[in-house]
């Protein structure tokens, strides 16, 4: 099947004239049900959102993310950035804390979301060794450039 192009089409190209546009313009395909709008964005950003659970999923690499965002959850004074045991409590409630700012000083990482996702080297064991540790250890801004935060795929 051949599209039709309007590009050749005379009427188009006379209004489009009348209109003083040069070009036809540029469009973008946009669905606000798998991509976050410019709305979200910012209130992401700017502090943690009270989100449907279901509206969570977890990508392939074990982060988490809400629409076409990686995010991190909030819960049980921790953040969140990977497919942990808590994670999947929280997902089996029916609302969940998400955000893309830099977290409180008052929340410290999740041990085993860094085990999960084998980040600076952890696997369990170590992780549980060093959790102490680990909020000087783990950097936000690190973690965004390793795993950018928007926009993700799949």
């Amino acid at each position: 099947m051949k599209l039709f192009d309007f590009r050749e089409d005379a009427a188009f190209n006379q209004l489009k004239q009348r209109m003083g546009a040069a070009e036809a313009g540029h469009f973008v395909s946009f669905d606000p049900e798998h991509q976050l709008t410019f709305g979200e964005r910012e209130a992401l950003a700017a502090a943690s959102v009270d989100i449907s659970a279901g509206a969570v999923r977890i990508l392939k690499d074990r982060t988490i993310a809400l629409k076409n965002s990686r995010v991190w959850v909030e819960g049980g004074g921790k953040i969140h950035i990977a497919n942990c045991a808590d994670v999947i409590q929280l997902r089996n409630q029916l609302r969940i804390m998400v955000s893309t700012r830099n977290p409180e000083k008052t929340l410290s990482i999740c041990p085993e979301c860094l085990a999960e996702l084998k980040y600076l080297g952890l696997d369990g064991r170590k992780s549980r060794r060093l959790s102490e540790q680990l909020d000087e250890l783990f950097s936000m801004e690190q973690f965004r450039q390793d795993y950018p935060f928007y926009p993700v795929n799949g």
